[in-house]
């Protein structure tokens, strides 16, 4: 059987396409293997044994960087002291308004999570608006005490 480049581009859709019914987020790594051979196919073209080694090496690089860069589980911070927090920088996502005297509450999203949460409520001495950057600068419980950059 000749696997030609539209087969690769076929399979490597079919492939992202699948992740959506598996929520793994592994297939989409082997449907971007596809493709890039695919393309690599139209350009040069490979033998079938060629094509299969350049798909298992594309694949198993994409896989080896999602394990080593993104899923990495010491970058969460989780279950670390507070001081694992202290300065950590995200975005406010609901306007901190007044809630007491000296105090405004709202919520934070941080790119990672930050002590095992991504979404945080979060005081401030000052109103902080939806949108703006914050630092952390205390952690009171179950809420994170921000400052705006």
């Amino acid at each position: 059987m000749e696997l030609v480049w539209w087969h690769w581009l076929a399979l490597g859709l079919l492939l992202i396409g699948s992740e959506l019914l598996l929520p793994a987020f592994y297939l989409v790594w082997f449907g971007l293997g596809a493709l890039l051979t695919g393309l690599v196919v139209a350009v040069l073209p490979l033998g079938l044994t060629g094509q299969l080694i350049l798909w298992s090496v594309a694949s198993t690089v994409m896989v080896a960087a999602w394990m080593k860069f993104f899923r990495n589980p010491d970058r969460t911070r989780a279950g670390q002291a507070k001081e694992g927090a202290l300065g950590v920088v995200g975005l406010v996502t609901r306007t901190a308004g007044e809630l007491g005297p000296g105090f405004a509450q709202g919520e934070i999203l941080f790119q990672r999570p930050v002590l095992g949460s991504d979404r945080w409520p979060v005081v401030s001495d000052r109103p902080i608006p939806a949108g703006a950057k914050a630092r952390v600068v205390d952690v009171l419980g179950q809420t994170l005490k921000i400052e705006q950059l």
